[in-house]
């Protein structure tokens, strides 16, 4: 039978792979959502993973893309990135160790430490008060101190082909507004799904958010008021951005592009959002921001190799 993690990295390889095809995506909404304030120009950093360097390294930026600077510069691959609600921190995944694990470093790169326990850790994201970390260990969901201390498991992962909804392994995008849950993205390859769920820290079970059949719906990352979740879709081959209201479930696609479109961000002010993109036709992602419902596109990079995982902060 395979196994968890087997299976979650099969569809970590699908959901980056580049496809041909073009149409509209339809996750199976209708409607639209309400978009966040809009208004702002676009302030604060964008933390990023980049590939110009010959592996991958953790990349940090003005919100307009000017001033880019390299944090990790390490021969070991580092990625996965999420920067703390004040801007000071920047947690991430590292192989410098070997295995993956979850490191923290200040803003600026320097202040390195390791997060104890979490050896094999992906997906590390900082409470809103800064003081814990959720992280995917072998599809499970756990929380943790920043010295590793006072773990708890929050969404326990079982097989993929029987599993209950949102139990089918998953990778947190975020915490919510008042650090009461996490959102992430449960995958089965098996039953060609994945759906966008939040778990209680507390132990309030797992609850879906948005499904759609024979869709994979991956990246969920909550507004800063907690009342939106923005997330990737992936259907017929095509990847597009959504939103969907967390208290009604009305879900909106704010790009509808033949490129590829992922790994959505909010910025702290709820304003904009930054993304991955293939457009215009380019053979590699560069990073853009928009406004929450799709206007005033604005490209980020150019670069010849791929940036990827953009996260914003102050």
């Amino acid at each position: 039978m395979t196994t968890i993690t087997t299976m979650l990295a099969v569809l970590l390889a699908l959901f980056l792979v580049a496809c041909s095809d073009s149409g509209t995506p339809d996750d199976g909404a209708s409607g639209t959502a309400s978009p966040a304030a809009t208004g702002a120009e676009p302030y604060g950093k964008i933390a990023f993973v980049a590939f110009r360097d010959g592996n991958q390294e953790i990349y940090i930026m003005n919100a307009d893309g000017s001033d880019e600077r390299n944090l990790t510069n390490h021969e070991a691959e580092d990625f996965d990135p999420d920067i703390s609600r004040d801007g000071a921190r920047i947690a991430f995944v590292s192989k410098r160790s070997g295995l993956p694990g979850i490191y923290v470093m200040n803003s600026d790169g320097s202040g390195l430490e390791v997060v104890p326990n979490t050896g094999g850790g992906l997906s590390p994201r900082w409470s809103r008060d800064g003081t814990r970390l959720a992280f995917s260990n072998g599809g499970s969901i756990s929380v943790t101190n920043l010295d590793g201390g006072d773990q708890q498991l929050i969404m326990e992962a079982e097989d993929p082909g029987t599993a209950a909804p949102c139990r089918a392994g998953g990778f947190p995008g975020s915490w919510s507004a008042d650090d009461e849950r996490v959102a992430y993205y449960s995958a089965s390859g098996s039953l060609s799904v994945a759906q966008v769920c939040t778990v209680g820290v507390d132990g309030d079970g797992p609850k879906v958010i948005a499904q759609a059949p024979d869709a994979y719906l991956v990246e969920p990352v909550f507004s800063p008021d907690g009342r939106l979740i923005v997330y990737r879709a992936i259907v017929d081959n095509q990847h597009d951005i959504w939103i969907v209201d967390v208290e009604s479930g009305e879900r909106t696609n704010i790009t509808d592009d033949p490129a590829l479109d992922i790994e959505p961000s909010w910025s702290p002010d709820g304003a904009w959002i930054a993304y991955g993109s293939l457009r215009p036709g380019e053979p590699h992602f560069d990073l853009f921001i928009m406004r929450p419902d799709g206007s005033d596109v604005r490209r980020l990079t150019e670069h010849a190799t791929k940036e990827a995982n953009p996260v914003w902060g102050p």
